[in-house]
């Protein structure tokens, strides 16, 4: 009952909850201002106003701030050599950005943000500059400006990149975890003697899973899609379809892998090394082109590498109808495949009462 109630919402609640902000803001940062100049001060009003960043204080040397970043007091630091304001005359003066390297999101985002509260500072300087020599009137932005996007990728937001893949790597984890539990507990407790599965019995047993997981994949789109905004490129009829080929997908791994063990610790134990790493091989966050041979061969056999795919598709750009079929088809032959043995191993340990009762 954990395994399908309050487990996926507190799990999906943290996830949300944590990510709710779309991106990293208010780093903490230092800014070491040797020369005590007004670029140093320039460059402390800037990063007050950089949306990414926070001034955490300003310090004498490198060796301070090293100290504070060590002790988490903060993430990265600034430095204004004393030669910068005097450099700034003659040619590029130097900004130095250090960087906490063992929280790499975070490192990400304060070297860009610091690129851009420097860049600024920098267009000041310049404007300044060529305003001793220029008349203001002659002097005017460039006419053009490259912006860069990836294509096909989600905008720069955390929250709809990385919540609504994780929501669905989660759900399928618990999903996979309750129904090896449900078919696994029948042979251990010995209660499927009283069962006498069927074919029409184990759907029936598996059908409440799969409703209940649905309707947890079906809050999950809502969330983002209906409360936070976070509108489908493509349709969410087919992420709908999608869900429900994954779970299919899973629950014919579980009865394989309870069938197969006819052992409940060791049908979850395999769970965990199936669809628990599933979210490192899906080639959503590190892709799997240039992976090994084996992380290729293992990352498509997981349902949750052909979903993400189809999540691109539907929910990050507009896929077309052909490009929808291949995830969908590989989940489902992962379905058929494995359900099927699954299917027959588990109705044959259920009629063999030395498969009962292992733990």
């Amino acid at each position: 009952m954990a395994l399908l109630t309050w487990l996926p919402l507190l799990l999906c609640g943290v996830i949300a909850w944590q990510l709710s902000s779309g991106v990293a803001r208010d780093l903490p940062v230092l800014l070491i201002d040797q020369g005590h100049s007004a670029i140093g001060r320039d460059l402390a009003v800037r990063i007050e106003a950089a949306p990414g960043l926070r001034l955490a204080g300003k310090v004498p040397d490198l060796p301070t701030a090293e100290r504070m970043i060590r002790a988490k007091q903060a993430l990265g630091a600034i430095l204004v050599p004393r030669e910068t304001a005097r450099a700034a005359l003659s040619g590029q003066a130097p900004v130095i950005v250090y960087f906490n390297a063992s929280y790499p999101s975070a490192a990400a985002t304060i070297q860009r943000e610091a690129a851009a509260v420097i860049e600024s500072a920098n267009a000041r300087l310049a404007v300044t500059r060529v305003g001793i020599d220029v008349l203001p009137a002659s002097m005017r932005p460039a006419p053009v400006r490259a912006i860069t996007v990836m294509a096909g990728n989600a905008q720069a937001s955390q929250e709809q990149q990385l919540v609504s893949l994780l929501h669905p790597a989660l759900l399928h984890l618990l999903f996979m975890l309750a129904v090896v539990s449900a078919f696994g507990r029948e042979l251990r407790d010995r209660s499927i003697a009283e069962w006498e599965p069927d074919m029409p019995a184990l759907a029936g047993k598996a059908a409440p899973y799969l409703a209940v997981f649905m309707g947890w994949g079906l809050l999950a789109i809502l969330w983002l899609a209906g409360v936070r905004g976070w509108q489908f490129a493509g349709s969410p009829t087919v992420l709908i379809a999608g869900y429900a080929a994954m779970y299919l997908a899973y629950l014919g791994m579980a009865l394989l892998l309870v069938g197969a063990t006819r052992t409940l610790s060791q049908s979850l134990s395999m769970t965990g090394l199936y669809a628990g790493a599933s979210f490192a091989f899906a080639g959503a966050i590190f892709p799997l082109d240039q992976a090994s041979l084996f992380g290729r061969v293992w990352g498509n056999l997981l349902p949750f590498t052909h979903f993400s795919r189809l999540l691109a598709r539907t929910w990050i750009a507009q896929g077309t109808p052909a490009s929808h079929v291949g995830p969908l088809l590989w989940m489902l032959v992962i379905a058929l495949v494995s359900a099927v043995p699954g299917v027959l191993l588990y109705l044959k340990a259920s009629r063999d009462p030395r498969s009962w009762g292992r733990r």
